[in-house]
């Protein structure tokens, strides 16, 4: 029987690699990467940072290099992520080895932020919970919870279509909440399933590889977007 999709605490410990829910991967795959920080930036700077794939060269050693391959308005100025972008990620996962991985972006919320009266645009779930379907109309989900957290999901899926492999060997989704603290700053926390008969030569081989870049990930952002907004550039271009 395969183990339970992790909750409460167990979700949030990094160094656990038991399965976490997905949108697209509801039991969790067969292993997960978790991190998570506490950013002492606003949250809009870390949702552009994410979103401008173009820029990561400027903070993020773990994909230091990103070609966007399809895009749903590909004539627009500098392209950034949103849903429907299809990426060739340039990962550098050891100082010695690099690989690209496929990757789509299958869903990119809007920016959530605390209103004036302390209320918030009720998130689909807490992270350690299973994720609503994206489809569900706002009268099913709500529209503001007051004392809740406002949470901003990003996603992007392995994209099976451009590497010829179906998902029943190998699946992944990247999931990204941004958190808006009440003091303005942020909390991010990222995580990846991964599914399919291949993931368990995957989590053999690049498992504790990528616990430490998840890790790197978070902190370069961290360090990315403090000095941006330390700087005084916290506008999206």
């Amino acid at each position: 029987m395969s183990p339970k999709p992790l909750s409460g605490d167990a979700f949030h410990d990094p160094s656990n690699t038991g399965p976490r829910t997905t949108q697209q991967i509801r039991d969790g795959g067969t292993f997960s990467v978790y991190a998570s920080i506490a950013i002492n930036a606003p949250t809009q700077v870390v949702y552009d940072a994410i979103l401008d794939v173009q820029k990561w060269h400027e903070w993020n050693t773990f994909v230091p290099k990103v070609d966007i391959t399809g895009h749903p308005h590909p004539h627009k100025g500098r392209l950034k992520m949103m849903e429907g972008t299809n990426m060739t990620f340039h990962v550098q996962m050891t100082p010695d080895e690099q690989t690209t991985s496929k990757e789509t972006c299958s869903h990119c919320e809007p920016l959530k932020l605390r209103t004036k009266h302390g209320s918030m645009p009720l998130a689909n779930s807490l992270p350690h919970e299973p994720s609503l379907p994206d489809n569900l109309t706002t009268s099913a989900k709500g529209t503001e919870f007051l004392g809740k957290a406002p949470l901003t999901r990003i996603r992007w899926n392995l994209h099976n279509a451009s590497i010829m492999t179906p998902g029943w060997v190998i699946k992944a989704e990247r999931v990204n909440e941004i958190e808006e603290a009440e003091d303005g700053t942020t909390l991010y926390r990222t995580w990846e399933a991964f599914g399919g008969l291949a993931a368990s030569h995957v989590k053999k081989k690049y498992g504790e590889v990528l616990q430490a870049r998840f890790q790197d990930w978070c902190r370069d952002l961290k360090k990315y977007a403090e000095g941006k907004h330390e700087g005084g550039s916290e506008e999206g271009e």
